[in-house]
């Protein structure tokens, strides 16, 4: 064992040639670090080796974290997903139970058929929804406005729509 890691660490000799400039260059980094010229190269050799090891697997590196990635992103929609349906179920919940309410308390002599209240309020709905946020918000909350809507909802134009009835 003790073999092994002596011919691991044994070293040979070779000859290389520098410019005046790296080899001034090569020599200050090593004053500053207080090493040998000798050992300033070799950790440029192992940083050299270290960068193209690195190369030759970006392609590998870069696959796994595609693949971490996208295995976030489905996790994260698949949530979405499921919050976005179970928002779904619950305003649908909330539309019938007001269809429900406003079956139950229609007033048939001053309201037109619960048919047309009910589809003209789809439209209205709809209307909001393919607005900017900005101007569904302006719009919804424009009491004259929502005057125009009620009064269309029954069937009329009166001139005053009390909300507080």
């Amino acid at each position: 064992m003790a073999k092994a890691s002596k011919q691991q660490d044994e070293k040979i000799t070779t000859s290389i040639y520098l410019t005046k400039q790296m080899c001034g260059e090569i020599d200050k980094k090593a004053d500053r670090e207080h090493i040998s010229r000798n050992e300033q190269i070799r950790k440029y050799i192992e940083k050299g080796l270290a960068i193209e090891s690195y190369e030759e697997n970006i392609d590998l590196i870069t696959a796994i974290i595609h693949q971490e990635i996208d295995v976030s992103i489905k996790a994260l929609g698949n949530r979405l997903a499921g919050m976005i349906n179970r928002m779904t179920i619950i305003s649908a919940a909330g539309y019938y139970a007001n269809i429900a309410l406003i079956a139950d308390l229609i007033d048939t002599d001053r309201y037109s058929s619960f048919e047309k209240i009910e589809r003209l309020a789809r439209k209205r709905a709809l209307a909001y929804a393919n607005m900017k946020s900005g101007d569904a918000l302006k719009a919804f909350l424009d009491d004259e406005e929502m005057k125009k809507a009620v009064s269309e909802l029954k069937g009329g134009t009166p001139a005053y729509v009390d909300f507080d009835v």
